[in-house]
């Protein structure tokens, strides 16, 4: 009986994320600019629809409730700003697969304990960070930016990005294999 290859079918379902973000992303640039597309929209600021004499006495919409408004024929301006509310996260998304499909064939290749590893790690671990962070920012400026002329008054909300906590597991990933490293040479040393 051989022993299944869990880093073949890991690198096979990384590739498989890769092939299909890559394929979505490219759908997104080339075929959805000029669709009509939807987008939520805070239903206490969706213009009169939740007026006066629009619920019953002693009904009100909660702060947190959505409603889904339809852009059925898109400016430019709108379908780049909606193509912004989600293709930084690809991006991400994208680089974050590339490299990982890289640090599991390089582990599938012989020793995982590498200083190309404890690199790719670390470069993972920056671009999570960095990249992340910048593509929910972007993404958060250009949804308020769509939004805007839709609702009554300004667009409020919370910004927070949670790549930080997965780009420093990557960073603390690459230390760990940065030791192992260390205790290999030091091994091969004393052999």
């Amino acid at each position: 009986m051989t022993r299944l290859d869990w880093l073949g079918l890991l690198w096979f379902g990384l590739v498989g994320g890769l092939v299909f973000t890559g394929a979505g992303t490219l759908f997104q640039l080339t075929v959805a600019p000029s669709a009509a597309f939807t987008v939520w929209v805070p239903l206490d600021q969706a213009g009169g629809l939740a007026g006066p004499g629009r619920l019953p006495d002693g009904v009100s919409v909660q702060p947190s409730a959505q409603v889904r408004a339809l852009v059925e024929e898109p400016t430019a301006a709108q379908s780049l700003l909606h193509m912004a509310t989600s293709l930084p996260t690809k991006c991400v998304v994208i680089a974050m697969l590339f490299l990982l499909v890289r640090i599991v064939r390089e582990a599938r290749r012989g020793d995982p304990f590498t200083a190309g590893n404890v690199r790719l790690l670390r470069l993972l671990g920056l671009t999570l960070i960095a990249g992340g962070m910048a593509a929910d920012a972007v993404e958060e400026v250009a949804y308020r930016a769509l939004v805007a002329p839709i609702v009554d008054g300004p667009v409020g909300g919370f910004f927070w990005s949670g790549w930080w906590l997965c780009g420093i597991a990557f960073l603390a990933i690459a230390e760990v294999f940065k030791r192992g490293v260390r205790m290999r040479v030091e091994l091969d040393g004393v052999i």
